[in-house]
């Protein structure tokens, strides 16, 4: 048999039809002194990692979404707008820039995502008070089904803003935390 007649089947994971947005998750929010910085977002990037971990383990689709102040997405972005290390996006996931507060303003994210529908869709990152926000908003809008990771999602400088988010999105969302996601995950496995 040739290998031009051999045909590869992808082997679909139990979670390939859950994805994963991944929200700021860039230096500026954990480097001490910057604008954006709060002392708990240390421990919400290292819920990021677990949950990004076990996204990328269990083969959900991971998009990111990266807030980017230049004049031009060609302007290199500053140290502190970089990813977080250990929250990189790999070369298969895809990263879109926005300007605005919400994901769903890059045109090419709000395609990519319409894929989404019908699917489980979590959201991990910085900043609960406006980007997270506005992005499950202008989600739910598009027909989204989405999920709050609490412990993954960075309330900011002002948490009582991020409380205030937080009762706005209650009726709409679910909330978990990334401990009780991974719990569910090995029950699905058993």
């Amino acid at each position: 048999m040739s290998a031009s007649t051999l045909t590869f089947k992808p082997r679909r994971l139990p979670y390939a039809s859950q994805w994963l947005i991944c929200m700021d998750l860039q230096r500026e929010y954990v480097v001490p002194g910057r604008p954006r910085y709060a002392p708990k977002n240390v421990e919400v990037a290292s819920a990021c990692a677990r949950v990004l971990a076990q996204a990328r383990t269990d083969g959900w689709r991971v998009v990111h979404s990266q807030l980017h102040d230049g004049q031009s997405p060609a302007e290199p972005l500053s140290m502190f707008g970089a990813p977080i290390e250990g929250l990189r996006p790999l070369i298969s996931e895809p990263v879109f820039f926005r300007r605005g507060l919400s994901a769903f303003a890059n045109p090419a994210f709000a395609s990519e995502l319409r894929g989404a529908r019908g699917e489980d869709v979590y959201l991990i990152g910085f900043s609960l008070s406006d980007t997270c926000v506005a992005t499950t908003l202008a989600g739910l809008d598009e027909g989204l089904r989405i999920s709050l990771i609490e412990d993954a999602v960075g309330a900011g400088a002002t948490p009582a803003l991020a409380a205030a988010g937080l009762t706005i999105l209650k009726p709409h969302v679910r909330l978990v935390s990334s401990h009780k996601l991974e719990r569910r995950q090995l029950e699905v496995l058993s």
